[in-house]
């Protein structure tokens, strides 16, 4: 269906102009070059002001154009006309629909988007928009958009929800040589969303790298299209609105909804996909892997004339996990014939000040044949002896050599300097070679190369987890109306009652109704901690309904009863308190491990260690159920305190395994009781290694109102 908006035989355009300065008017104008390109196709005007716009017949409504159906529709009337032209389009039999009008969600007008959606859907229009720039597609000449005339043929498509973003992309890539397969403008995104167009590019020849800039999303089957399409293709992403104060610019920008940004974060990584921070790192990317291989490991050589920015780029590889590689001894013994006697013949290989172009050139022409290096870095500053352009052209002309003979590595170039270097530059990028100002720059392109040749080969081992679902959808069968009671009132005692039935472990405990039962378990558990049990009362600590350890059991009791009343006198709560739970006090390295439901990718676990780490440092990870082992444990690692848990210092590891089996546990329960809202476990207590551990505190919530 998606082909009938990238390659339409005929075009209507509803709200066609003859007004110079009018949206309607430059995409006729564009569109005219269109047909001019491609003879055989139709483009109707549509408006009923005007008998002829630019030389074609104008309608007065699409229904009025002379064929059966129409491929392409392209609406920019005011936004209170399109549902009626949007109507006309379906009973025209109009495949695909881009509705550039703005007027809808994102000014609040949430209802007149849901009419267009549910047109769209009556009548099977796939339609893009509302509220964007349009599309381009490079190779059939195809500007069914209001920006400027550009085709510059190229393997990248950009899929943008901000029209301007792609109108600087556009402005940008002729500095750098960058070329499109597609420019796509998603807007509001009534109906086709960017998995509809990861699935449709699997299949493009004409796409090498795809790239979005997403605000939000809407598409629960975002990462399995990303996870096919990254197979194949690199996906580069810049996510907006990251920031409390950028996910409100864009609530007035799009209509979208911002989700948290950690949380989009582990969509991403899972989905394959590399993320950017900034415009300029998105940009670096798209250079990258538009015109080099793929880095299939992640040895480097650097070659340079300054030893000072050889240093800086070597440490540059620790930091973005490259190495670099060492030279093979017939690579060695070749360097040394045409380098001076000053020079070391090491990683990285300084040509010394002095290099000029023919130095570079036995340099490069000879580490490119060597097997132990994947990748290379080339830097110039600027001396009497080195002649930039010279320089830039040999580059350009070896890597001309290595496509001929087939030799897969990488190359960037960094010449750093000003006005003395300036055309070097642009030659290299004018020719398919990535040229940065700072060596730390090629690094990191380097490193994300690499990192994607390992994401995309990456595969699923689900067979842990389909055993741990097959365990836990049999306990749900064997206990379905214990479950159901304890969800009903999930207050801490039935929350860890519920975990222990799914083979989390919790304290011994005991529920007690009164200070004399309160005396008599704690004589049996010995050191305990008391907490009121109410699931009206979610935070007890804040509330004073927590006594670690206490001397006196019977005055511990009455203490959190009272101040449990209290709060929920003081807080205006209609609740209950179902009493006092009193369980074995326990120790071990304190982790929160929790379970949210995101409106787009469902259940999401949370993981991180407790204390400091999470009140002050923020330091959590998100996994996206389905959670494999492999996957727990890469999202464990993203943890910046991870270096704990396997032991430093003297300190024990910890039994690590049984953090992942929560995690996936969590996610899994979280899919097959669609009622629980949020799980939180703080403290999870982790013993040693194969000791496993037990759960501190546990809360459930769940969608039961009462």
């Amino acid at each position: 269906m998606l082909d009938s908006i990238f390659n339409p035989k005929s075009i209507g355009v509803i709200g066609a102009s003859n007004t110079k300065g009018k949206v309607g008017y430059s995409i006729m104008k564009n569109l005219l070059a269109f047909i001019e390109h491609n003879p055989n196709n139709k483009l109707y005007p549509i408006n009923p002001k005007y008998n002829e716009i630019l030389g074609l017949k104008c309608y007065k409504s699409i229904l009025d154009v002379p064929e059966e159906s129409i491929d392409l529709a392209i609406i920019t009337i005011p936004a209170k006309y399109v549902p009626k032209a949007l109507e006309e389009c379906g009973r025209k039999n109009v495949k695909g629909a881009i509705i550039i009008s703005a007027g809808f969600s994102e000014v609040g007008n949430h209802n007149l988007e849901e009419e267009i959606k549910s047109i769209g859907e009556k009548y099977n229009i796939k339609i893009i928009g509302p509220n964007c720039l349009g599309i381009i597609n490079m190779y059939n000449r195809l500007n069914a958009s209001f920006s400027k005339e550009y085709f510059a043929e190229g393997n990248i498509t950009f899929i943008s929800q901000s029209g301007a973003l792609l109108t600087a992309i556009l402005d940008i890539a002729p500095l750098l040589n960058l070329g499109f397969s597609k420019i796509i403008s998603l807007g509001n995104k009534v109906d086709i969303q960017e998995s509809d167009l990861m699935d449709y590019l699997i299949n493009d020849d004409t796409t090498k790298v795809v790239v979005f800039y997403i605000e939000g999303l809407k598409d629960k089957k975002f990462i399995d299209s990303a996870k096919r399409l990254a197979k194949v293709k690199p996906i580069i992403v810049l996510k907006g609105g990251r920031s409390e104060e950028g996910a409100k610019a864009i609530s007035s920008h799009t209509g979208s909804l911002a989700g948290d940004a950690q949380i989009y974060n582990a969509a991403f990584k899972k989905g394959k996909i590399l993320v950017v921070d900034t415009f300029e790192e998105l940009v670096n990317l798209m250079h990258v892997f538009s015109t080099q291989p793929i880095m299939r490991g992640n040895k480097i050589a650097i070659i340079t004339n300054a030893g000072g920015f050889g240093v800086m780029a070597a440490d540059s590889c620790k930091k973005y996990n490259l190495t670099l590689g060492d030279f093979q001894p017939s690579t060695r013994e070749k360097l040394k014939k045409y380098l001076p006697q000053t020079s070391s013949i090491s990683n990285p290989l300084d040509l010394i000040g002095d290099a000029d172009t023919s130095r570079y050139r036995h340099a490069l022409e000879i580490i490119k044949e060597d097997k132990n290096i994947d990748g290379i870095i080339v830097i110039l500053t600027p001396q009497e002896m080195t002649k930039p352009l010279e320089v830039a052209e040999t580059i350009v002309n070896i890597k001309k050599d290595m496509e001929n003979k087939e030799i897969s590595k990488a190359i960037v170039a960094s010449f750093v300097g000003g006005k003395s270097i300036k055309g070097a530059k642009s030659y290299l990028r004018k020719n398919g070679i990535p040229a940065y100002i700072s060596p730390e720059s090629g690094v990191e392109v380097l490193s994300r190369s690499y990192r994607y040749n390992i994401m995309k080969i990456q595969e699923d081992n689900c067979e842990y987890l389909w055993n741990i679902k097959s365990q836990l959808m049999e306990i749900k069968e064997k206990n379905l109306d214990t479950i159901k009671d304890l969800l009903n009132n999930p207050n801490e005692y039935n929350s860890k009652e519920f975990l222990k039935i799914h083979g989390i472990n919790v304290p011994e405990k005991y529920l007690v109704k009164t200070p004399e039962e309160a005396k008599h378990y704690a004589n049996i558990l010995g050191k305990v901690v008391m907490k009121i049990s109410s699931k009206h009362i979610v935070h007890k600590s804040d509330a004073g309904c927590v006594i670690v350890k206490p001397d006196n059991i019977e005055e511990a009791f009455h203490k959190i009863i009272s101040n449990g009343e209290d709060y929920l006198k003081r807080n205006n709560i209609e609740g209950n308190i179902d009493g006092v739970l009193i369980e074995e006090y326990i120790k071990g390295l304190e982790l929160i491990v929790g379970g949210k439901r995101d409106e787009v990718f469902g259940p999401v676990i949370m993981v991180g260690l407790g204390g400091v780490f999470v009140e002050v440092l923020k330091d959590v990870s998100f996994a996206i159920h389905p959670i494999t082992k492999e996957y727990a444990l890469d999202t464990l690692k993203e943890l910046k305190s991870y270096r704990i848990l396997e032991g430093i210092r003297g300190r024990p590891k910890r039994d690590i395994n049984y953090i992942l089996d929560v995690m996936i546990k969590l996610g899994l329960i979280m899919e097959m009781y669609p009622e629980i809202k949020e799980i939180d476990i703080n403290p999870l207590f982790v013993r040693e290694e194969g000791k496993g551990g037990c759960v501190g505190d546990a809360l459930i919530i769940t969608n039961n109102k009462k």
